[in-house]
């Protein structure tokens, strides 16, 4: 189960992450950097099986920053995680130790898949992690505030992605 959750991550990177999208006019992809960073082998996805999720998250987030191997790190959930409380918390609370060493965690869903994991809500997206070299999306940010990457954002996404995000790197950063 673990190596099929896996790949329904890499297929979901290859074949909607990095493809144009509708949303942009055909002009992005959701990610216009996440091609670049997976063919140069920066990208690693770890899919959760058994055990306590939050021992799971901190287990992998300290062998990820023991290693400092990838610029991206995607951990995949069953869908019902979405709704915990406990572990969106968690998620934020990383944002303490990644961003001090140059990453930032987030969450959500990885729409359009559907869950390979058994139980409640298994026809739901799976439930990701994704920690991403901080520096890398800023600089990203960046370029892309001279385009009209951001123009169909609504306010209240935009505030919760790009907003949440800066307002992490102001209070954990490196002084």
């Amino acid at each position: 189960m673990k190596t099929q959750i896996e790949q329904d991550l890499w297929d979901w990177i290859t074949n909607f992450i990095e493809v144009d999208h509708k949303f942009y006019n055909y002009k992005f992809p959701p990610c216009p950097y996440a091609k670049s960073a997976r063919l140069k082998g920066l990208v690693n996805v770890t899919a959760y099986t058994t055990g306590s999720k939050i021992e799971f998250i901190d287990q992998e987030v300290k062998q990820f920053l023991d290693h400092k191997k990838y610029n991206v790190q995607i951990f995949v959930f069953p869908s019902y995680l979405r709704w915990n409380f406990y572990v969106r918390w968690k998620i934020h609370q990383l944002n303490k130790q990644l961003v001090p060493n140059d990453y930032y965690a987030q969450y959500g869903w990885a729409k359009p898949t559907q869950s390979q994991y058994p139980g409640l809500f298994s026809s739901f997206p799976y439930f990701i992690v994704i920690i991403n070299k901080l520096s890398d999306v800023l600089d990203g940010h960046d370029s892309l505030s001279t385009t009209d990457y951001y123009d169909k954002w609504d306010k209240s996404h935009y505030k919760n992605v790009v907003v949440r995000r800066n307002n992490m790197f102001k209070k954990f950063k490196k002084d």
